[in-house]
């Protein structure tokens, strides 16, 4: 809309000018237009921006540079930088000075307006400690009193993860068996075992999201015969950052030996560290025992978030004017798909294009938990949307939908905006869903172990609604709102039994 609206204006105000209009469509989906004119008649600019997708490191600072064209002073001119929507402020100029009170909340002491040469209509901004969340699109805009235009861009967020630790967690099935560990990636990684000429080995990987969006890695192989330099390497999709480990298996390791098989773990862990085979005991227990605290604390971390979500439990019940045809609601708790649509009254509120149905409550402030029962099933999502969303549309959070579900390939996810693949310890029977509303958060627990799966992000501003979606064909039990129970199984019992169970016999 802004993009017609300029070549609009500019067709109104620029007489002489021949107006060309552009429209691309962007690989997110998002379609952008631009205007621009062979010539400028008194008055009349542009603005110019990045021209191609700003990259940017998890941690670090990025810079977005915009200008006016033909060069003109802009000290009194309002300066905007904006996330995806001009109303998003990032930072604002205004007046002959910033207007940080304008800013979004989640961009409070981060950005630095640079404004050496705005008398000649340049500025940039710097983010600072750019986050994963930050990746979408951003605009700046100038607005004199006369003429306003905008560039648009895009903020792609990568993360290289930590150097890969390789380690040797001894003979399995005739075979050295290997461990590679690494975190801190973004986006989703490739992760491959390389001989010595470089040729792929199989294996077998696991990878899964933080909390953050941020993906851990854990592959191993297991060497069964004299193979030398094995490397782990991990790299970005797109192949642009790589690290790597390797490390060297002998033939020693594969020499018949009348010993034990304890007695070669003894020296192999001799011959690894040049010390004593007590000392590479103790470091291991050692470490285990810190794995095991850690596991703790975080299982302890997470039975405290959904202790405190649980006292901001709500009445949830669901609208059967908002159901889908295929959808039946019953005791206004309980959705079933049918195969065959219902006839249903009219309703403006009815869901057309999404076999969706939302609940009668509405929330535009303060804190709400809920609870659904999804059972064994397949094919479902859950979450909130936008009451004013259009309803005949697919769903992306950017058409108001913030949601986890299942397909029907038993594949977690989220959309944050784009696809993000889930891997969750235990598989949920039970949902908990709670949104933070002013602190721009919804996060979704699983019920059966109480662990947290994912936080989505988002300066909400207008009513949202709980929502359930499901299209799986061959249901066999309902999904259902269920209520909320204040009691909890413990999960520092089973922590406290690992910790024995995984501690040394020297310490004993």
């Amino acid at each position: 809309m802004r993009a017609e609206w300029k070549c609009q204006y500019e067709q109104e105000t620029t007489i002489t000018n021949k107006i060309l209009f552009h429209a691309k469509e962007e690989p997110s989906g998002i379609g952008m237009a631009w205007c621009e004119s062979s010539k400028f008649s008194v008055g009349q600019w542009e603005v110019i921006g990045p021209d191609k997708p700003v990259q940017a490191l998890v941690g670090k600072d990025v810079v977005f540079s915009c200008f006016l064209y033909p060069e003109l002073t802009a000290e009194a001119m309002e300066v905007r930088f904006f996330r995806n929507r001009f109303s998003d402020v990032v930072h604002i100029y205004k007046d002959g000075k910033d207007q940080k009170h304008m800013q979004m909340p989640s961009y409070h002491g981060r950005t630095e307006l640079i404004k050496d040469s705005i008398t000649k209509g340049h500025v940039s901004l710097r983010l600072e400690n750019v986050t994963s969340s930050d990746a979408d699109l951003y605009g700046c805009s100038f607005i004199s009193q006369n003429n306003y235009q905008e560039a648009i861009w895009e903020l792609q967020v990568s993360g290289l993860g930590s150097t890969p630790l390789v380690s040797i967690m001894g003979y399995v099935d005739g075979g050295i068996q290997l461990l590679c560990q690494s975190s801190g990636w973004l986006p989703q990684p490739t992760v491959k075992w390389k001989g010595p000429q470089g040729q792929d080995l199989p294996s077998e990987s696991k990878i899964t999201a933080d909390r953050h969006g941020m993906f851990y890695v854990e592959t191993s192989f297991t060497v069964k015969e004299n193979t030398g330099s094995i490397s782990c390497s991990i790299q970005h999709i797109d192949q642009s950052l790589e690290v790597q480990s390797s490390v060297w298996i002998g033939e020693t390791f594969f020499q018949p030996s009348p010993w034990s098989l304890v007695s070669i773990l003894l020296i192999l862990a001799c011959i690894g560290i040049c010390g004593v085979v007590s000392g590479v005991r103790i470091f291991y227990f050692k470490c285990q025992r810190k794995l095991l605290k850690e596991l703790k604390w975080r299982r302890m971390e997470e039975q405290a978030e959904l202790r405190e979500a649980r006292t901001h439990a709500v009445e949830v019940t669901l609208d059967p004017d908002t159901a889908h045809p295929q959808l039946r609601i019953s005791d206004l708790k309980t959705v079933t798909h049918s195969v065959a649509p219902q006839k249903m009254p009219d309703s403006e509120k009815r869901f057309i294009g999404m076999k969706c149905v939302v609940a009668s409550q509405g929330f535009s402030a303060g804190k709400h938990y809920w609870e659904v029962g999804v059972g064994h099933e397949k094919g479902w999502q859950l979450g909130v949307c936008r009451d004013d969303t259009n309803r005949s549309i697919p769903l992306f959070s950017q058409n108001g939908f913030w949601v986890f579900g299942l397909t029907e390939q038993h594949e977690y996810f989220t959309l944050n905006p784009h696809r993000i693949t889930l891997f969750p310890s235990t598989k949920p029977t039970k949902v908990g869903i709670f949104l933070d509303y002013k602190g721009g958060t919804i996060s979704f627990f699983n019920i059966d172990d109480q662990s947290h799966i994912y936080t989505l992000t988002h300066q909400f501003e207008s009513l949202l609604r709980p929502c359930i979606m499901c299209w799986d064909r061959h249901m066999e039990n309902p999904i259902v709102i269920c209520p909320v129970h204040q009691k909890e199984n413990s999960f520092s019992e089973v922590a406290n039994t690992q910790t024995q169970t995984m501690e040394s016999p020297l310490d004993k």
